[in-house]
């Protein structure tokens, strides 16, 4: 698996192919969401996922490929939307695209929405923060993204002004 994991998610094949205990699916899913400041997932937090139906149910306690990629796409749209949102997203998306055409692209709207946000922040004429053409299959996916990006910068600009703020005081 790739180690660059700066503003980067893993794709469908780049998951893992055998099943992986918690601590695995904890240790793998916070070396791509920390660079991306996410808040870490924890054990509990997988385990209403599955109360919730929010991921499929486990076997054995071993998580998939499937119940990765669900973690993936929950971790970062559970600061943007409420779950039941992110339940109705998810299986609209998968519905249209099935899942591993639909994980793929939600990762990749996401590090578009990123890039163009980070850049639309370094400039003061505006861009077009929506990359692509927008159709009815992807338009869900793409202003989520784009909200969790725009959420993600916000945050950001916040601690680094306060922090420029506390320094100023010293």
């Amino acid at each position: 698996m790739p180690q660059e994991t700066t503003n980067r998610l893993p794709r469908w094949e780049e998951l893992p192919d055998l099943d992986l205990y918690m601590d695995q699916v904890l240790s793998l899913t916070d070396r791509y969401l920390d660079p991306l400041s996410v808040k870490p997932i924890t054990a509990a937090m997988i385990n209403n996922y599955v109360k919730l139906k929010l991921i499929p149910p486990t076997k054995g306690k071993r998580y998939s490929r499937v119940h990765v990629a669900f973690i993936f796409a929950i971790a970062i749209l559970k600061d943007v939307f409420e779950i039941a949102q992110i339940r109705e997203g998810i299986l609209i998306e998968t519905n249209i695209l099935g899942l591993k055409n639909a994980y793929n692209q939600f990762t990749q709207e996401v590090e578009n929405a990123i890039r163009l946000v980070e850049k639309q922040s370094e400039q003061s004429l505006p861009i077009a923060l929506i990359e692509g053409e927008i159709k009815e299959e992807n338009k869900i996916m793409k202003f989520a993204a784009l909200s969790f990006a725009t959420q993600r910068h916000a945050k950001t600009l916040i601690q680094q002004t306060k922090l420029k703020g506390e320094s100023n005081h010293e």
